[in-house]
């Protein structure tokens, strides 16, 4: 196949439109809706190594009582989602209140929600 002028000329404005086309479509913003859910294009890991915690996103499905520590003086502790925690300590949108020796009551406004300790 030759390419006389007029072909070649046809072929690099084509080429040109493409490249003008893609710089242009380049440059509109995306904005992900979530729908509620974690962005999966946010890192959960920060550059410094840190793991990232959305704590304001959750649900208390998501709050998984591992473990309670009781002492007879009532100075009782319980790991809620791998951190420790005691009364009156913030988890994301709740609150502990109380840490009983099988569950730990948390509030959320005028919510109240009752974690029990898994047997096993």
């Amino acid at each position: 196949m030759r390419w006389d002028g007029e072909k070649l000329m046809r072929f690099l404005f084509f080429v040109l439109i493409l490249l003008f086309a893609n710089v242009v479509y380049a440059q509109e913003n995306f904005v992900y809706d979530d729908h509620g859910k974690r962005d999966p294009f946010v890192p959960l890991v920060s550059s410094a190594g840190m793991v990232v915690t959305y704590d304001e996103d959750l649900s208390v499905n998501d709050l998984v009582l591992e473990g309670i520590v009781a002492d007879a003086s009532g100075n009782n502790a319980a790991i809620v989602n791998g951190k420790v925690v005691k009364t009156h300590d913030q988890v994301g949108p709740y609150i502990v209140d109380i840490i009983a020796a099988d569950h730990v009551e948390f509030l959320k406004g005028t919510e109240r929600f009752i974690l029990k300790l898994k047997k096993g």
